[in-house]
């Protein structure tokens, strides 16, 4: 479960550990994008584990920081830090890219704690933008981050 990351050591040991699981995932399904999710690994741990302010336990809370994993394709580090964080069981990562699994290749909103489902570059930034100012719009208080990759 997630704890609150506040030191560069506990940064990377826990980076050096998602990616391990990142690389087992990918293994175990055969097929994935390894360096999208590789380079990403500090910036999610970053956000789940000091900036963002969100509840595992109550996945669609209404005042949650939101994440956008715009480049779809990495997949693997969003499906491993949410997991890590208890949105879902760990072992639940073995079934990457199985048939009936919901950890598909591109991210699938209906994983706990995904925003968005994403794939089609470009497309992240915008529905980002448009949840910030709904959020504006409705005085609603939580931040919105989102993360491209160099496609977009």
């Amino acid at each position: 479960m997630r704890q609150k990351i506040t030191d560069i050591k506990s940064l990377e040991e826990t980076a050096r550990q998602f990616r391990k699981e990142i690389l087992e995932m990918i293994a175990e399904a055969g097929s994935g994008h390894p360096g999208g999710s590789l380079s990403a690994v500090e910036i999610l741990i970053s956000l789940y584990y000091y900036k963002m302010n969100h509840r595992p336990e109550n996945p669609k809370w209404p005042v949650r920081d939101r994440f956008i994993m715009s480049k779809g394709h990495a997949s693997p580090v969003l499906y491993v830090t949410l997991a890590n964080c208890g949105y879902f069981p760990k072992e639940e990562l073995m079934t990457f890219r199985k048939l009936g699994s919901r950890l598909q290749g591109h991210v699938h909103i209906g994983v706990p704690g995904v925003e968005l489902s994403t794939g089609s570059l470009g497309q992240g930034l915008s529905v980002a933008n448009g949840i910030a100012l709904g959020a504006k719009i409705r005085k609603v208080d939580f931040r919105i981050y989102c993360l491209l990759g160099d496609g977009e």
